[in-house]
């Protein structure tokens, strides 16, 4: 397939009314794509599909022209088999629950609901963190093993470990260490010059209760100017965590992540 093949039948898909996506790609990030072993592209009559495999699953993203059209992914998902195939349902509106409900008719199920925070600029009240460092490359393998053993990969996205070398040597991971382990750590991925992503906060279970998320966060939040703004996802069920990101000043901005899996084929 061609890029301006994919292209074309996508405005095509986009020019419908009907029209509905869970993809947010650019045109540059879908003609790279057209390149990547791990990536496969699919066009029906009235679809594009999007399958990006990872270690552990594969990720769905899609065009279609209606609702009725949802069932064209179920048929161009028959042939992979293996690893759940996940798509994220993210928005605030009718559509979203429109899709939501269509896709629970082409055998997929709701596994989790995810829901954004945001942290305004705030002015800087710094406070004395002195157990926080900075993560190095050669902590990579620790990093990685925390991550994956403490998250849902469902909903959490870890890294893969090029993703997370270049979060470390752009200084985005910061760690607390104990006992010559990592007890937790803060990944805060730059967005741009007044944005950043909370993109993972986790604390080593052997190490709970002794304050270490607070003392990521403070260190993180004392670095920043008042015009940046904070934002991150979390299980709309994780009371705990809410809690505590409210604490240092977030709140719900409105918008939601509905985590559908595919069960695959139907046994009937």
């Amino acid at each position: 397939m061609d890029f301006e093949t994919l292209v074309k039948k996508i405005s095509e898909i986009r020019k419908c009314k009907g029209f509905l996506t869970n993809t947010f790609f650019t045109m540059q990030q879908l003609r790279a794509m057209l390149d990547l072993d791990h990536v496969t592209i699919m066009l029906t009559e009235n679809a594009v599909v999007i399958l990006m495999e990872e270690d552990q699953l594969i990720r769905l993203f899609f065009y279609v022209t209606d609702l009725a059209s949802l069932q064209q992914i179920k048929s161009a998902l028959s042939g992979f088999k293996g690893k759940p195939i996940i798509a994220d349902i993210i928005g605030r509106d009718k559509q979203v629950e429109n899709i939501i409900n269509g896709l629970k008719l082409y055998n997929f199920h709701k596994h989790s609901t995810m829901i954004r925070m945001k942290r305004p600029g705030l002015e800087n009240q710094y406070k004395e963190v002195s157990n926080v460092t900075l993560a190095t490359q050669g902590r990579v393998d620790e990093i990685m093993h925390l991550l994956y053993s403490e998250f849902d990969i469902y909903i959490s996205h870890p890294p893969n470990r090029e993703k997370l070398l270049r979060a470390i040597q752009n200084n985005e991971v910061t760690l607390v260490i104990q006992q010559n382990e990592i007890a937790g750590l803060a990944y805060f991925e730059r967005l741009g010059e007044k944005l950043i992503y909370l993109y993972q906060l986790v604390v080593d279970k052997r190490f709970r209760g002794q304050g270490i998320a607070d003392h990521l966060l403070t260190y993180q939040f004392n670095q920043l100017s008042k015009d940046v703004i904070c934002q991150l996802w979390v299980e709309s069920n994780n009371t705990f965590a809410i809690n505590k990101y409210e604490k240092y000043h977030f709140a719900p901005d409105g918008l939601v992540d509905s985590i559908m899996i595919f069960n695959g084929e139907d046994n009937g």
